[in-house]
């Protein structure tokens, strides 16, 4: 968990608070300028630019317009499919699937496929819990953070839901620096991870 924080560039409470605001501007399914995103933090556009500016590389996805599209919820397809309030968005990994519905203080529907047998995955996640785990057995894969590149090489990029645990064990099987959990202690890691975050942002 702390390497995750860390990589993220969250262990200050206004590079938090930036990035609570900026997710809970995400879900409402448009890009974000620096404008609106300073008016919802209360801060001057210089000083938004100057904290993202602070964050380490790669973990805000820009538009070509300069609006901010990213940051570990996505406007971007991506494998995970996070849809909040009927609105289609997606997230960098699996474990952000989990994770961010506690911080947006919303429920979401996630529709992902296992990478090895192709299969659909699918979940509801709640600010408190998981529902409707289908297939009943799927799990996810969890890495330790690379020491090189940006947080979604260095993790996201390896971070799946799988359709079960056979499938989950071989896949991760020439990668001594996986783990195969399943989704409710995903979902427990991603809760404590929400829990730190919102508590830096002093947020609820």
């Amino acid at each position: 968990m702390r390497e995750i924080v860390n990589r993220l560039g969250l262990t200050g409470e206004a590079e938090a608070t930036l990035h609570v605001a900026l997710l809970r501007e995400l879900v409402q399914g448009r890009p974000v300028t620096l404008e609106r995103l300073a008016a919802s933090l209360n801060w001057t556009t210089d000083q938004v630019v100057q904290m993202l500016e602070q964050l380490p590389c790669g973990t805000v996805e820009y538009d070509g317009q300069g609006r901010l599209v990213g940051f570990g919820i996505t406007l971007r397809e991506t494998p995970h499919a996070f849809v909040v309030n009927d609105q289609p968005l997606y997230t960098w990994c699996a474990l952000d699937a989990l994770m961010f519905p506690a911080v947006i203080g919303e429920p979401a529907q996630v529709r992902s496929h296992c990478p090895r047998t192709h299969k659909p995955v699918t979940l509801t996640v709640t600010p408190r819990e998981v529902l409707s785990l289908q297939p009943e057995d799927t799990v996810l894969s969890l890495v330790s953070v690379a020491t090189e590149g940006d947080i979604r090489s260095a993790f996201c990029c390896d971070v799946h839901f799988f359709a079960s645990r056979s499938a989950g064990e071989a896949w991760s099987r020439d990668k001594p620096h996986a783990s195969i959990v399943t989704v409710q202690e995903g979902f427990e890691l991603g809760q404590a991870i929400a829990r730190q975050l919102l508590d830096k942002a002093g947020s609820d």
